[in-house]
């Protein structure tokens, strides 16, 4: 069974967490997880509705309105086993977002790659998605509680830490949590 944590790799020259994660459901339904913009709302801060199709519309929805971001991209789709899109905000170049699901003996196997500029980043964001997905695997079980945008409560901190120490940042140099 893959480990919970990100590896931090390369992708196209720039830094990317990656993620594996067995999950015992089908690819389908972690499918539907990962693009209702209704399901999204259980386990991620910022939900999305994707356009379905390669060059689609992405548009966030951090508290059930859309915000106000440029406009990112679907960058890979085809259901239910390759879902991509940019992730931006005004000026900055899109981080990219790839969610893979293969089926596997237990249900499928979930691979989130998430590439972006600044490596520095990459402990505050391991940990974010570290509790998204967490949350994700505990909205597909049954029940579960949806991750904090501020990344405040629950384990946030500790995972933050963690992550530095994996990746070698240290405390003084890593990108604070989001700003609320």
């Amino acid at each position: 069974m893959p480990d919970k944590y990100a590896r931090l790799e390369e992708v196209d020259g720039r830094p990317a967490l990656r993620f594996e994660r067995v999950l015992p459901h089908p690819p389908e339904r972690v499918w539907k997880a990962l693009t209702d913009t209704g399901e999204m709302f259980a386990w991620h801060p910022t939900p999305a509705t994707f356009e379905p199709r390669v060059g689609g519309r992405v548009d966030w929805h951090p508290d059930g309105h859309v915000a106000d971001m440029p406009v990112n991209e679907v960058t890979d789709w085809d259901p239910p086993c390759l879902l991509g899109y940019t992730w931006a905000k005004e000026g900055d170049r899109p981080d990219h977002l790839r969610w893979e699901l293969r089926p596997h003996d237990e249900g499928c196997l979930l691979v989130l790659t998430h590439s972006f500029e600044d490596r520095l980043k990459a402990a505050r964001d391991g940990a974010g998605w570290h509790i998204c997905l967490d949350a994700l695997a505990a909205d597909l079980d049954g029940g579960g509680e949806r991750p904090s945008a501020e990344h405040e409560a629950g384990p946030w901190p500790e995972l933050n830490d963690e992550y530095q120490g994996r990746f070698g940042i240290s405390p003084s140099e890593a990108t604070p949590p989001p700003a609320r």
